[in-house]
């Protein structure tokens, strides 16, 4: 089984990582991250890739300083160059985040930046099987589109690299575990204070009891035939979308309602994600309700308006919707 988990990675990196690139790996010291870690390093044998680890303390709990600690010992043993910095996300956080937001947010910035630092060409991150199960999942319960239901991909966007997509986390766990290799237990994964953890440790095993042993690889190959047809129309929201708006100044979005209300629903619901986007409102905030009421102002009444995400307004006004930075003392209905 270890030899096939093996096999399995190094094809999928082949597919992602041309020979001779710098790789960038996201450790942050979990069993993912260290396995992945394991993994490049066997496959830059011979100088085939440049490996480079870089691990973020986000300062938000006890035992950050002991990762850090152990991610640079790891990086040593394995000769591996590593950059580490600890960046205090809770001083760092926006007043419309949530903690985890702004984890990500922070993590992000900082893996670019070191990528950047470094010359690495791609970013590895160790995200697995398991995690694009919880994600659809997570996507499924908040209502997103068909587009956010395809889950992620293993490259994109920019740099950023996953070739354990495709693997199990007991496997990741056998293959450590034959080998003797250790990692650092996250104390904040058994906590069901967050979405993600009560999910991972109460909705996906039952339906690995109760319903399919191979319930999150048959959710991800789900989410794998999905993809195309999503990007295929998502090329035509694109499309549609440059007709029907403009960028004016301020920075606000103007589109034009009556021709929107003419589209078929299936491109009008990825133009209003689109606008919301290109608006500013993070992907990963943006729910059902905000696209349907969105919607709703292409059809309502002049003056109408909605609050969105991120302290933005949209505002139905001469046959046009407006969406930008709005007063959060108007009397427009939130989304």
């Amino acid at each position: 089984m270890g030899d096939q988990t093996e096999l399995q990675f190094r094809r999928a990196l082949a597919a992602l990582v041309p020979q001779g690139c710098t790789i960038l790996a996201a450790v942050s010291g979990g069993g993912d991250s260290v396995a992945l870690l394991h993994l490049l390093a066997r496959a830059a044998r011979g100088g085939r890739y440049r490996v480079v680890v870089a691990h973020l303390d986000h300062g938000l709990r006890r035992g950050s300083r002991a990762d850090r600690r152990f991610v640079e010992r790891l990086a040593l043993l394995l000769d591996t160059e590593c950059v580490a910095e600890r960046r205090e996300v809770a001083e760092l956080r926006r007043a419309d985040e949530s903690p985890e937001e702004a984890a990500r947010r922070v993590r992000r910035t900082f893996l670019l930046e070191a990528a950047a630092r470094v010359g690495a060409d791609r970013i590895a991150t160790g995200h697995t099987l398991d995690d694009q199960a919880e994600t659809i999942l997570m996507r499924l319960v908040r209502g997103a589109g068909a587009t956010a239901l395809t889950g992620m991909a293993e490259a994109g966007p920019g740099p950023f690299v996953r070739p354990l997509l495709d693997l199990e986390r007991a496997a990741l766990r056998h293959w450590l575990e034959e080998r003797g290799l250790a990692f650092r237990e996250d104390s904040s994964n058994r906590s069901t204070r967050y979405d993600r953890n009560r999910l991972r440790r109460r909705v996906l095993p039952l339906l690995v009891q109760e319903l399919n042993p191979r319930a999150a690889r048959h959710l991800a190959q789900a989410a794998g035939f999905l993809r195309e047809d999503a990007l295929y129309l998502d090329g035509l929201a694109a499309a549609l979308a440059t007709r029907l708006w403009r960028s004016e100044s301020g920075g606000r979005l103007v589109i034009d309602a009556a021709a929107w209300a003419e589209a078929p629903g299936v491109l009008a619901r990825r133009v209003a994600r689109l606008a919301l986007e290109r608006a500013g409102v993070d992907p990963r905030r943006i729910g059902a309700r905000h696209v349907e009421a969105l919607l709703a102002l292409r059809t309502a009444p002049g003056g109408n308006r909605i609050h969105l995400p991120g302290r933005l307004t949209a505002r139905r006004s001469r046959g046009r919707i407006e969406i930008g930075a709005g007063p959060t003392s108007d009397r427009g209905r939130k989304a």
